[in-house]
C-alpha cells in the first residue's frame, strides 16, 4: 500500500522532469537550426519532433545548383523578383529572392514587404515611376514579372550574399531596351507652358499636361506643376487669339488668360475630358470680310490643326455663328469634333494639349520654314482640293488649234470699285476669245459651288478686292489678272494679292487704272492734292479717311483698249 501511495506520489515528478528535458531539447534543435540557416529570411516550421529530425533545408548552393535529394532548382513555393539595373555592365542582373518553405504560413508575413528594403531595390527606371502606380512590372527577355521583394527578420542585417541569390541574365537586345525606356518615358508626364510673343503678327501659347479651361471665364489653366519652369518664373499671360495685333481691332477681340495653378489639388474638377489637343482662336476681328477670313482664321487655322489629321478640338472664341456655317465644309476635315463656343460654355473642359492663338506669316501665305511640320501654300490648296471635292490640279494650257476657248472668270462687284462701263469689259473679253462667265455677289455665297467653278476657269479677272481671294482655288499654272484703282494703291494691292501667287503656282498679272479711268476725277479737280500726293491723306486724316476715298467711293472706267494689249498678252501664254 506505501510502494502505491509513494509510486503515485513520485510519478508526476518525474514526468515533469522529462517534460522540462524534451523542451529544453526542442529549444536547443531550433537554436541550431536558426544559427545553421544564417539567412535573413523568414521560414516557417512545422514543429512535429516525430519527422524533424528527418527535415532538410536547402542551402544557398544547393538553390544554385539544384539542390540534392530531387529539389527543383526553384521551388514551387519560391516567388521571383527580377529587377532591372542599368547601371551594372554585362547586361541586366536579375534577383531571384526565395520565399519561406513552408507547410502553413500566416498570411500577413507571406505578403509583408518592408518599405526600406523596397527604396534600396529601386533602379533608375522605377524611380521615374509614378508612386501610385500598381506593382512594378519589369521586363526581361520574354518574362515579365510583378516584383516582390524578400523579407528582414526583426533583428535586420546579414550578409547581402546571403540574402539572395543571383543570377546572370545574358544582356537584354538594344531593340528592347529602347522599348522599355519608351514605356517609362510614357508613364512620365510633361508639363509646361511656352508662350511666344515676339512674332509681329500673332502671340501663341503651347501647354502640355493637365490642361483644364474654365468656360465663360476665358480661364485656360494647366493644372498640373510644370517640370520645366522655376517657382519663381511668369505663371499667368494674357492673349488675344486673333493674328493681327498691330491692329486697332484686337482691342475688340476677347483676351484669354493663361495661367498655372498655384494650387494644382484645387483646381476646379474636370466635367468634360478630351483625349486630343485643343486649338484656341477668334472668329471676330475681320472675319466677314473674305479675305480676311482666309488670312486670318483659315489659312493660320490649317498651319496650327492640319498635323492633327482631325483628332484636335477646335475652341473659339467672339463666336461667329455665320464663319461657322460657311466654312463648316473646311472645319470638318480639321476636326472630327463639334466646335466649342468658349463664350457660352459653363463646364470645364480638360484636354492633354493645347495651343492658344494661331500662327499667321502673311497675307494669304504660309513661310514654309517657319510653319509646324513645314506645311506649305501647296499643302492648304491641297486640302483645298480635297475639302471641295476640285477636279482639276494643273492648268494644262490649250493647243493652238484646239476648238476649246480658255476660260476666263470676271469677278463683278458693286458699289465701291465696281466697273462703270461693265458691258464693254464683257465685250471685249470675249472678243479675245475668252469662253467669259461672270459672277456678282449672289453667285459667290455658296462657297462649295463657287470653288468648283473658280477650279473650272484658267483665268480669274477681277478689280481690287476680296472676291480675288477666291485665287485659292485656281489650278496650278492658272492667272490671277488684279485691275488696280489708282492712285498709289499698286504696292498694297501687291502685297495682298500678287506676293502670295507664286507659292500657289500661279501666275500674275497686273493692271493700274490711270487717273483718268477712275470716277474720282469726276469728284475732284486733277490737280488736287488727293491725285498728286494721295499717302499725304493718310498721313493727315488717318487710314479710314484714305479708305474711305480711295476704295470705298472710287469706281472703274477701264480703258479697254489700253486693257486689250494686257489681256490679249495672257491669251497667248495660256495658247501653245
Amino acid at each position: 500500500m506505501r510502494r502505491s501511495e509513494s509510486f503515485s506520489h513520485l510519478k508526476p515528478w518525474k514526468l515533469s522532469q522529462a517534460a522540462l528535458f524534451g523542451c529544453l531539447l526542442i529549444m536547443a534543435v531550433i537554436l541550431v537550426c536558426l544559427i545553421k540557416s544564417g539567412s535573413n529570411t523568414i521560414v516557417t516550421l512545422s514543429l512535429q519532433l516525430s519527422s524533424y529530425s528527418n527535415m532538410a533545408l536547402p542551402m544557398e548552393e544547393e538553390l544554385k545548383t539544384g539542390g540534392q535529394g530531387g529539389l527543383p532548382s526553384i521551388p514551387p513555393s519560391f516567388e521571383e523578383a527580377q529587377l532591372s539595373d542599368e547601371s551594372l555592365q554585362g547586361g541586366k542582373e536579375v534577383a531571384i529572392v526565395p520565399q519561406a518553405l513552408k507547410e502553413k504560413q500566416d498570411e500577413k508575413e507571406a505578403h509583408a514587404v518592408d518599405a526600406d528594403a523596397a527604396t534600396s531595390l529601386t533602379s533608375t527606371t522605377m524611380e521615374e515611376m509614378e508612386l501610385d502606380e500598381p506593382a512594378p512590372v519589369i521586363s526581361a527577355g520574354n518574362q515579365t514579372v510583378t516584383l516582390q521583394l524578400q523579407h528582414e527578420d526583426e533583428h535586420g542585417g546579414g550578409d547581402s550574399n546571403k540574402d539572395r541569390t543571383v543570377i546572370q541574365l545574358p544582356p537584354v537586345p538594344k531593340e528592347k531596351q529602347g522599348e522599355e525606356e519608351k514605356t517609362a518615358e510614357r508613364l512620365i508626364k510633361k508639363s509646361r507652358v511656352v508662350c511666344d510673343f515676339t512674332a509681329p503678327r500673332s502671340d501663341i501659347c503651347s501647354m502640355d499636361g493637365d490642361v483644364r479651361v474654365l468656360g465663360r471665364s476665358s480661364i485656360i489653366m494647366l493644372a498640373s506643376p510644370p517640370t520645366d519652369r522655376s517657382p519663381t518664373e511668369n505663371t499667368t499671360w494674357k492673349i488675344r487669339p486673333y493674328p493681327r495685333k498691330w491692329e486697332s481691332t484686337m482691342e475688340l477681340i476677347k483676351e484669354l488668360t493663361v495661367t498655372v495653378a498655384a494650387e494644382p489639388e484645387k483646381a476646379p474638377r474636370c466635367m468634360i475630358n478630351h483625349g486630343v489637343p485643343a486649338v484656341f482662336f477668334s472668329t471676330g476681328g475681320f472675319v466677314g470680310n473674305y479675305f480676311h477670313d482666309f488670312t486670318d482664321v483659315i489659312i493660320p487655322l490649317f498651319m496650327m490643326a492640319r498635323r492633327f489629321n482631325g483628332e484636335v478640338q477646335l475652341v473659339v472664341t467672339d463666336f461667329n455663328y455665320q464663319f461657322m456655317a460657311k466654312y463648316q465644309q473646311i472645319l470638318r476635315h480639321l476636326s472630327h469634333y463639334p466646335a466649342i463656343n468658349l463664350d457660352a460654355d459653363d463646364r470645364v473642359h480638360c484636354f492633354p494639349h493645347a495651343h492658344v492663338g494661331l500662327h499667321s506669316h502673311r497675307a494669304l501665305g504660309i513661310d514654309a520654314s517657319k510653319s509646324p511640320n513645314g506645311i506649305s501654300m501647296s499643302d492648304f490648296r491641297d486640302f483645298l482640293r480635297k475639302c471641295f471635292s476640285l477636279k482639276r490640279k494643273y492648268s494644262e494650257g490649250i493647243d493652238l488649234q484646239s476648238r476649246r476657248k480658255p476660260r476666263l472668270l470676271l469677278i463683278l462687284r458693286r458699289g465701291s470699285r465696281s466697273f462703270v462701263n461693265e458691258r464693254q469689259v464683257m465685250r471685249m473679253v470675249k472678243g479675245l476669245g475668252f469662253k467669259l462667265i461672270t459672277a456678282g455677289p449672289e453667285e459667290t455665297k455658296n462657297i462649295t459651288r463657287f470653288a468648283q467653278l473658280v477650279n473650272s476657269v484658267d483665268v480669274l479677272m477681277g478689280i481690287h478686292g476680296a472676291g480675288l481671294t477666291n485665287m485659292v482655288f485656281l489650278p496650278s499654272n492658272a492667272t490671277l489678272v488684279q485691275i488696280i484703282p489708282c492712285c498709289d494703291l499698286a504696292k498694297g494691292c501687291r502685297y495682298i494679292f500678287a506676293e502670295p501667287a507664286p507659292d500657289m503656282g500661279i501666275r500674275y498679272v497686273e493692271y493700274e487704272i490711270r487717273v483718268e479711268e477712275s470716277s474720282l476725277i469726276e469728284k475732284y479737280p486733277r490737280d488736287d492734292v488727293l491725285f498728286r500726293d494721295p499717302l499725304s491723306i493718310q498721313k493727315q486724316q488717318g487710314f479710314n479717311a484714305f479708305w474711305n476715298i480711295f476704295l470705298n467711293q472710287q469706281k472703274v472706267k477701264l480703258d479697254v483698249r489700253r486693257f486689250r494689249s494686257i489681256l490679249s498678252g495672257v491669251l497667248q501664254s495660256i495658247k501653245h
